[in-house]
């Protein structure tokens, strides 16, 4: 068991900078593409922000890996109890931008918090093996 985890083919921190791009451009994309003039539309850039930094943090910085994934997988789940609203959204037929975009926090977020649970699993197998 000594492989590392991989989700898609890509390890956590990998993972992490490229769900934090993927924030950073929905937020970008739902503020200046649909034409939203809320400051709120880049809620999903200010989450996945944290995640680029933390996933650079953990590619220079092994030693400090395990602490800076805890660090981002609470962002994740912050991201994935943010997009809950969608649905409430969703529910009362509010179909508009925000709620496409709380929709995809909520997909990416979830997605993203069950593959750092996984990988912590992983990991505390592997360290339980040795």
């Amino acid at each position: 068991m000594d492989q590392p985890y991989t989700f898609l083919g890509f390890e956590i921190p990998q993972l992490t900078l490229l769900v934090g791009g993927t924030l950073v451009l929905e937020g970008l994309g739902f503020y200046f593409g649909t034409g939203m003039e809320s400051f709120t539309a880049l809620i999903p850039g200010f989450v996945g922000l944290p995640l680029v930094l933390l996933g650079i943090m953990a590619g220079r910085m092994p030693e400090r890996r395990k602490l800076l994934m805890h660090i981002a997988v609470t962002f994740g789940l912050i991201c994935a109890l943010g997009g809950l609203m969608g649905v409430s959204s969703l529910i009362q037929g509010e179909l508009d931008g925000s709620t496409y975009a709380q929709l995809m926090m909520l997909v990416i977020g979830s997605t993203y918090t069950f593959a750092c649970v996984q990988s912590f699993i992983h990991a505390r197998k592997a360290r339980e093996a040795a």
